[in-house]
């Protein structure tokens, strides 16, 4: 066998219904697992030791063991699963079933469906808060993110942002959210202790992604239709710098000093220096990458 020493990335490829695995340090595939149809979100949970894939098309969500690269499990959930995430204690999933406007709620180790959150319209990204019993959604056709209490199964309030958000994204302190609204072509910064947006920042042309530096003193947002990553400094809440970037970019990821763009037009991922926003090489995937 062979230890890799790199981190490893695990991108959706919509179009060949599979999973790209990236050694970041070698710049390679290091294999290509098989997923549900059309397979969009992803998240990979160190505290699990899994990867779950979404798949609205097979309406299943696909568990990938981390240590072993293969995929251990199927779940069936809803009819139409994109937004995907776990609690940071690795024990609970949760999926946002976009049609069916609700919130599943899965248990990590038996695989078991716990019940289901009645939400928005069209609920797409998710993210679980540093305590692991309350998350935020996007109720993309709401204009407003869902608060939601993960044991009671309830979206408790909702919080006001910008035209259609979409991708969410949380500090490690659990203080502030990021909703990146895509028809309003800007991020929404929430104050979760004021449970209110605070700032609105102008980004490019349909913001997608977003991922924090290691520090969290920056985060990254992808522009699909601008071909572009907007730098933000978190604590400014200010965009401090906005690079050219691969052509339709939507997920993104950052490990150390590098920041990964995927390309759902050009089949790969960008390298790029995540200081300077300089390309330092592509990497070829399957058939339009997202997640």
């Amino acid at each position: 066998g062979c230890v890799l020493a790199g981190p490893l990335a695990y991108i959706t490829n919509q179009g060949s219904h599979d999973v790209s695995v990236l050694d970041v340090d070698a710049g390679r595939v290091v294999a290509t697992l098989p997923a549900g149809r059309s397979p969009a979100g992803v998240w990979v949970s160190d505290a699990a030791g899994r990867a779950f894939v979404s798949s609205p098309d097979s309406a299943s969500v696909t568990v990938i063991d981390l240590a072993t690269r293969k995929p251990v499990g199927d779940i069936r959930a809803g009819r139409s699963p994109v937004g995907i995430t776990v609690t940071p204690d690795g024990r609970r999933l949760l999926v946002a079933d976009w049609f069916l406007h609700r919130v599943l709620v899965f248990d990590v180790a038996t695989q078991a469906q716990l019940g289901e959150i009645a939400v928005g319209s069209a609920p797409a990204g998710l993210v679980a808060a540093p305590d692991s019993r309350t998350a935020y959604v996007a109720n993309r056709d709401d204009n407003a993110v869902g608060v939601l209490d993960i044991a009671g199964l309830k979206q408790t309030s909702t919080i006001a942002v910008g035209n259609h958000p979409f991708a969410l994204e949380l500090s490690a302190d659990g203080r502030t959210l990021w909703a990146l609204n895509v028809y309003s072509n800007d991020v929404s910064v929430v104050d979760t202790g004021q449970a209110r947006t605070v700032a609105t920042l102008p980004v490019g042309k349909a913001p997608y992604g977003i991922a924090l530096s290691e520090d969290g003193a920056r985060a990254y947002v992808t522009n699909q239709q601008s071909d572009s990553v907007s730098v933000i400094d978190t604590a400014q809440r200010q965009v401090i710098a906005t690079w050219p970037s691969v052509v339709y970019p939507e997920g993104v990821a950052v490990s150390g000093e590098r920041l990964l763009v995927v390309s759902w037009m050009d089949d790969l991922v960008g390298v790029f220096d995540a200081r300077t926003g300089r390309q330092e090489g592509t990497v070829a995937l399957g058939r339009n990458p997202r997640g």
